[in-house]
């Protein structure tokens, strides 16, 4: 099967607040396709259909050719918003997705999960008693219990310290080498979007904005980015950057970037009229594009 997530025309509404604004994708077998955007982008309300939790006002949303509720054994979802029953110990919660699951030899695959996780020193624990980076890690193996052909991520790094944060990404692309897991991926982290995924959503205000690769999406800025930390001023820096005729990407507050080809022979061109209309700068650099810059510039907002 080419596509084993295809979503058309997805649309949810609550009153009349719509948190889905009619959006497609199709998701090749054995991708990590990330959803990237800020809080309230639409990201967990695409999951939580797709997992079956949430019903669709309009629009189809299929995984491997059938309708979410038919291929609930064979998909799974991991979140770092979701909990498990606190006054058991996290072996017994995976035990108990285990038998949901009618998993064969179960405690072999529990005890390879807690060991790829970091987590077989939690086994005796009771979940309640976890830190938030534990409950995240342990949520993962709930995700991984049942070997899901379609597994669905949901910020599920949130509360882990960068180095487990790291190890839970190499665990994720592992899997989806090892046994070409499709997996759906959210994050509001530019830098984990560009690790692990292979192509990436935009997501913002209930639509999708631009999908592709990191590198395709970063080709929309065909030049160099000079970031300029000004010291503090009561004029107004966009406005003056504008005026000028630069390329604005965003202004915050004292902080600007903007868009110039060959930025290193034309820096002298950029500086001088700022100094000459009297802002001071703080701090200067030029660098290559980033998804963050990418963001702001087709979203009109900052993450």
């Amino acid at each position: 099967m080419k596509y084993p997530i295809e979503v058309s025309s997805l649309r949810k509404s609550y009153g009349k607040f719509q948190a889905l604004k009619g959006i497609s994708f199709k998701i090749r077998k054995g991708e990590i396709f990330g959803l990237l955007g800020p809080n309230g982008a639409g990201k967990t309300t695409t999951i939580n259909i797709l997992a079956g939790l949430l019903t669709a006002s309009s629009g189809r949303a299929r995984i491997l050719g059938k309708p979410v509720e038919e291929v609930k054994e064979r998909i799974n979802l991991a979140t770092a918003y979701s909990w498990m029953t606190g006054i058991i110990k996290a072996r017994q919660n995976l035990r108990v997705f285990a038998r949901m699951y009618n998993i064969p030899d179960a405690e072999k695959r529990i005890d390879y999960l807690m060991e790829l996780l970091g987590i077989t020193y939690l086994a005796n624990k009771k979940t309640y008693a976890l830190s938030s980076g534990e409950t995240t890690r342990l949520n993962i193996a709930k995700g991984l219990i049942n070997k899901p052909e379609v597994l669905l991520l949901d910020e599920c790094t949130v509360g882990l310290d960068p180095i487990i944060a790291r190890k839970t990404r190499k665990v994720i692309k592992s899997l989806q080498k090892k046994e070409k897991t499709t997996i759906i991926f959210t994050t509001h982290l530019m830098h984990e979007a560009e690790e692990l995924c292979d192509r990436i959503a935009f997501m913002s205000h209930g639509k999708i904005l631009k999908i592709g690769t990191a590198k395709t999406l970063k080709k929309i800025i065909d030049r160099q980015i000079i970031r300029i930390d000004f010291m503090p001023t009561k004029k107004s820096i966009e406005k003056f950057l504008r005026k000028q005729g630069f390329d604005v990407l965003y202004v915050k507050g004292n902080k600007a970037a903007i868009g110039v080809k060959h930025a290193a022979k034309k820096l002298h061109e950029v500086i001088h009229p700022i100094l000459r209309a009297g802002f001071k700068i703080k701090d200067l650099h030029i660098r290559k594009p980033s998804l963050e810059d990418v963001f702001v510039k087709i979203a009109g907002e900052k993450l």
